[in-house]
């Protein structure tokens, strides 16, 4: 006999829905993923380019299976979450970002990742992601969001800071950090733009030297720029 998948699905929810403007006056919507998604998660993926790929799933994947892409799209909204960044281009929707949580078995902590199309990179679609996690586990009873990321991928890791998470080293992968942020924290905006242009001058020479192997067993970071104290990876 034939059987049919079951999914446990809650109402889908509309009021994490936004408008983002982008350059030139296009506009995209942020919005929670949806089972019929799963062929524009395909195609973009596929479009990332090696580097983001290796960035987001940290191996050599080339594209996203049937399978794959209907565990991410599929889902229910509570335990597992999902979000898109979508517009259209020539008449027809094209995700280019998106970013998941799968929640613990405690309830208390949820682990993330994310990517960017590499044409969209840098335009703050990253962080506004991470705030739309928060934002839905938060809703949900998390408190925690945590995630894995290359210790090579310097960009993602200044996000991070910038988005009020600490990094750790890894304890069990050399090549990894592990970021970490409570989603009740807000990141202050107050003299944002000064404290970053002058932060992340620094972090853009002196990152690349801070994330070997022996700097990271030394420290704990915290994030500079924050005013409160499953998925395999990200990409940014």
């Amino acid at each position: 006999m034939q059987t049919t998948a079951t999914y446990n699905i809650h109402a889908y929810p509309t009021h994490l829905i936004h408008s983002l403007p982008l350059s030139r006056g296009r506009q995209a919507t942020l919005r929670p993923v949806l089972p019929q998604d799963a062929p524009l998660e395909r195609a973009f993926v596929a479009g990332l380019s090696h580097t983001s790929r290796r960035n987001r799933f940290h191996g050599n994947l080339n594209g996203l299976s049937d399978h794959f892409a209907e565990q991410i799209t599929c889902i229910d909204y509570v335990h597992q979450m999902g979000f898109v960044v979508t517009m259209l281009d020539a008449g027809e929707e094209v995700v280019i970002a998106d970013a998941c949580y799968v929640l613990d078995e405690d309830g208390d902590t949820a682990e993330f990742a994310l990517a960017v199309s590499d044409d969209w990179q840098g335009r703050g679609l990253g962080a506004q992601l991470i705030e739309a996690l928060c934002n839905a586990a938060r809703q949900v009873g998390a408190r925690w969001l945590y995630g894995e990321v290359l210790k090579s991928n310097t960009r993602m890791i200044a996000l991070m800071l910038r988005c009020g998470f600490t990094v750790r080293p890894h304890p069990a992968d050399e090549t990894l950090v592990r970021v970490e942020r409570s989603v009740s924290s807000v990141v202050s905006d107050r003299g944002f733009a000064h404290r970053a242009a002058r932060i992340f001058s620094t972090l853009n020479h002196a990152l690349p030297q801070w994330l070997n192997a022996r700097h990271l067993a030394d420290h704990n970071w915290s994030d500079p720029l924050s005013d409160c104290g499953s998925p395999a990876g990200c990409s940014q």
